[in-house]
């Protein structure tokens, strides 16, 4: 299993960013092919690696910490601003439809990696559970909450389920700073979310969903929200 969990994840990365550019692509070029260059950088900086020791924290962790975060921050930050930077790629990106956006949430199913590293004896087992089994709740339950969606149904759950999903992300960082930060003992150390294919994860497909998970709130909470209208 651990030998197919680097190609699960590319498989699905791969799969995700080529279904973001072709849905992008024809409503605003240039934000397509920015996905696309996020997720070739993503890959590259996979393949070198942040953390090099894997169970244990080491000297010059915490910077390379400092820094995998920001890369991990910096694409929602790029989301937050889009409206006063790139109006016109915030309009495109509005066209995309809320069920689409949750359909898009499947491929969460490769949090299994969490479950697979815990096994392996790589990852701790408190935020292997939790990232992996609430990745795989949301990746499970978007294909219901799109056709609920897609009929104008869904909104309350859509909202909830967004809750949830950024949840998942929240308790993951804060497990993985406490632990660097010696605040929390977990046996190994979850120095591997820095190494592949979990680096990928991190920089690629969690902004990617905190910012599907933002867009929709951003929508269901609109004071004029209609569920035909934005299905």
């Amino acid at each position: 299993m651990a030998r197919l969990m680097t190609p699960f994840v590319y498989g699905i990365a791969t799969a995700t960013a080529l279904v973001c550019y072709l849905s992008l692509r024809s409503r605003n070029q240039t934000l397509a092919l920015i996905v696309l260059v996020w997720f070739m950088l993503a890959i590259l900086i996979d393949q070198i690696g942040v953390f090099p020791v894997t169970g244990s924290w080491v000297a010059g962790d915490l910077l390379r910490f400092v820094i995998f975060g920001a890369l991990i921050t910096l694409p929602i930050i790029g989301f937050l601003v889009l409206p006063v930077l790139a109006p016109r790629a915030r309009r495109a990106l509005s066209e995309v439809p809320l069920s689409g956006l949750a359909a898009l949430q499947v491929y969460r199913l490769g949090g299994i990696a969490f479950l697979i590293a815990m096994e392996d004896g790589v990852m701790p087992v408190i935020l292997a559970l939790s990232a992996g089994l609430l990745d795989t709740f949301v990746a499970l339950s978007s294909a219901v909450l799109a056709l609920l969606l897609r009929h104008g149904k869904g909104r309350r759950m859509a909202i909830a389920w967004s809750f949830v999903g950024l949840t998942d992300f929240t308790v993951a960082i804060l497990l993985v700073s406490a632990s660097i930060f010696g605040l929390l003992t977990l046996s190994p150390a979850p120095s591997a979310i820095g190494q592949s294919p979990f680096v990928l994860i991190s920089l690629f497909q969690l902004p990617l969903a905190v910012i599907v998970h933002i867009e929709i709130l951003r929508r269901l909470w609109q004071p004029n929200f209609n569920n035909k209208t934005h299905k």
